[in-house]
This record gives structure tokens, sequence and C-alpha cells, in this order.
């Protein structure tokens, strides 16, 4: 999942308990980037608070502008009205993904790096932390981080990817093929799951993964 995608069901999430004009916002960036926009501008020009500046964030990153959402959803996190500290780190844990969309690794580590400052045992941070130290090659830190994830009940088949990579780095490729199977179970569509099953197979090591084809389930009669 991209970070515009994860962005968007994370917003979906919250919008219950935020203002129906919130809603309103992420449906339209959602359906219709450039309006969405424009309108979560003028919003934030009515001084429309935390939630329309990150409404405005998500349009910004939406449309191609990684560094500016980045920068925007950073200075949210210092607002007063933008809540609490697990909300403010989640907010720079955003802001670390759009940062290494935009290709800034430095200012994505320093983002996560507040993050935990705030929230040290929040364990959904390290999800990110996996993916801003696979940025650097750091493929240690890579699969302690999505081990620390998982033991705290947190996992995605992007982030068990990138331990199966820094696997592959290391030399593991028995541990590498367990975290392609972890991937597949959750999706098995994966593409770079299924890349790295294909790759980690080359090596004579048999990958089987068992779980329901979705396009079966989607056959009549079933």
């Amino acid at each position: 999942m991209n970070i515009t995608a994860t962005l968007f069901a994370l917003a979906a999430a919250v919008s219950a308990q935020s203002s129906e004009r919130y809603g309103d916002c992420i449906a339209l960036v959602e359906t219709d980037i450039d309006r969405g926009r424009a309108a979560a501008q003028q919003w934030a020009d009515e001084g429309g608070g935390a939630d329309a500046q990150y409404c405005l964030a998500l349009a910004d990153i939406a449309a191609g502008f990684a560094k500016l959402g980045a920068s925007r959803l950073e200075q949210i996190a210092q607002r007063k009205d933008a809540g609490d500290d697990f909300i403010r780190a989640r907010l720079l844990s955003q802001a670390a993904n759009a940062w290494l969309e935009a290709g800034e690794v430095d200012l994505a580590q320093a983002a996560i790096n507040a993050a935990f400052e705030l929230t040290p045992g929040a364990g959904e941070l390290y999800l990110t932390a996996a993916k801003v130290y696979a940025a650097q090659e750091k493929w240690l830190q890579v699969v302690a981080a999505v081990r620390t994830a998982t033991q705290s009940g947190f996992v995605s088949a992007e982030t068990y990817v990138l331990s199966a990579r820094a696997h592959i780095a290391l030399g593991d490729y028995v541990a590498a093929a367990d975290d392609v199977v972890e991937a597949l179970t959750l999706a098995p569509t994966n593409i770079d799951a299924l890349v790295l099953r294909g790759e980690i197979q080359q090596t004579g090591i048999t990958i089987d993964v068992y779980y329901d084809d979705p396009l079966e389930k989607n056959e009549p009669g079933k």
C-alpha cells in the first residue's frame, strides 16, 4: 500500500469522530484531487484547524507534493489542537512516510525519531521505522523493527517484504522465505512478495503458501 492509500485509510478511520466537513473534504480529495485540494485550502484559510490542515496535507501528497505534505504534517503535530501524544506521534510517522516518498531519507529518520520520543512504546511506529531503515540499507535494524512491530500486534505485507529483503541481504534465505510466506498469507496478490518468492525458490528453497484464492471466492456458488 503506497503512502497516499495509507493516509486515505487512516483518514477514513477517524472521520466518524471528526466534523462532517472533514469527512466531506477527505472524500472530495479522494475522488477529485484538484477540487479537493482547493476545498481543503479554502477550509484551512477559513481557520478550519488541525482537521483542515490534515485534509490539505493529504491533498498535497495525493497531488504529488510529498515534501509539502510531509512538512505540513510535521507542523500539524506541533499544534495544540492536534490531539494527544499518540496522535502527534502518528502524524510524525505519516510525515516520515511522506518524506520517504519524496526521497528525503534524513528527514524521514528525524520524523520517526521524533515520533518515538513522544510514544516510545507504540508498536505501530516500527512499521514506519522499518521502511526508513530499509531506505538506508540498515538491514539488521529492518529485521528488528519488523519483529518488534509483529510482537506488538502490528503486521503488514509490505513490512514482511522489507524483512525478506533484509534477510536476503544478510544471506539468510530461510528466514526470507518465512517472511514471504507471512506476506503472501496477508496479501496473496502482493507483487513484491511474489517476485521475492520466485527469487528465493531459485536458490532451491521451496515456498508453499496455503490460502483461499480470492478469485475463487468471487465465483458463483462460492
